[in-house]
Order: structure tokens, then C-alpha cells, then sequence
């Protein structure tokens, strides 16, 4: 990895994987699915969900988050932000991807899920989480 700052420490990786996975399953348990979700540990201290609009065509989930990196890479390096995470959501295995990243940590956590759907006259879906795996991954952004 390289590094253009200093690391974090577990508690607020712990806190920017939480507040990134929650995102995803509210959205999967609201809509079903979702596009990619931002999130950002800036430099006071606050994760902040990061709202992209990207209007130019793209190429697959890699087009995605191959641009999402690379809006990541600059706020890095300005020194905007010490951390980041991007969940996706992979429909055909019922799996969330969370890639967390920051200057001395980089690792692609994979969270398994089962959907079901309760209520006779309004449906509501619920999520539950099965076993993580995590492995290292490149740090394309710090």
C-alpha cells in the first residue's frame, strides 16, 4: 500500500464498515437493490455518505468502481478524507462487497445474505447477514 497520511485505527475501520454495510442492507430490505454506496472518513473525525453523480457512460460494475476510485484517489490526496468505503451489492449471489480502504489498511470484505419477505398486506423484506470473509486487495486509493 501506499501512503499519503497517517492511519487509522480499528475503531473507526469498525465504524466506517458498519456505517457502510448498514447503508446497503437498509437499501436492500427498502428497494431491493442499490448502485454502489460512498462513504468517506474525513479528516475531523465524521463519516459522511458521499453522494456521486457521474454522467458519462460506463462499462460494468468495474467502469463503476474503477471512477469511484479515482474521485477517492484525489480527495486522498488532497488530504480530504482518511478512509474510505464502497459497498456493492452482487444480486446474482446474494452477497454485499464492502472494500474498505485507508493509507495502512486495505481489505475487500465479502457478507453473504438470505432475503425474506414478511407481512400478508405489506411486504417487507429482511435481510440476515451469514458468515464474513475479508481478504487483502490493493489499495488503489491511498
Amino acid at each position: 500500500m501506499t501512503g499519503t497520511g497517517a492511519g487509522i485505527d480499528q475503531g473507526q475501520l469498525d465504524q466506517l464498515f458498519t456505517a457502510a454495510l448498514e447503508a446497503g442492507i437498509a437499501r436492500i430490505e427498502k428497494d431491493g437493490h442499490f448502485f454502489p454506496l460512498v462513504f468517506e472518513l474525513r479528516s475531523n473525525g465524521v463519516i459522511h455518505n458521499v453522494a456521486v453523480l457521474d454522467a458519462a457512460p460506463i462499462s460494468g460494475s468495474e467502469g463503476v468502481l474503477g471512477r469511484l476510485s479515482d474521485l477517492l484517489r484525489s480527495r486522498a490526496q488532497d488530504g480530504l478524507i482518511r478512509a474510505a468505503a464502497i459497498v456493492r451489492h452482487c444480486t446474482e449471489t446474494a452477497r454485499l462487497f464492502v472494500q474498505l480502504r485507508a493509507p495502512n489498511y486495505s481489505q475487500d470484505v465479502e457478507v453473504p445474505f438470505a432475503l425474506s419477505s414478511e407481512g400478508l398486506i405489506r411486504r417487507r423484506r429482511r435481510l440476515s447477514l451469514g458468515e464474513f470473509t475479508s481478504s487483502p486487495a490493493e489499495n488503489t486509493i491511498f
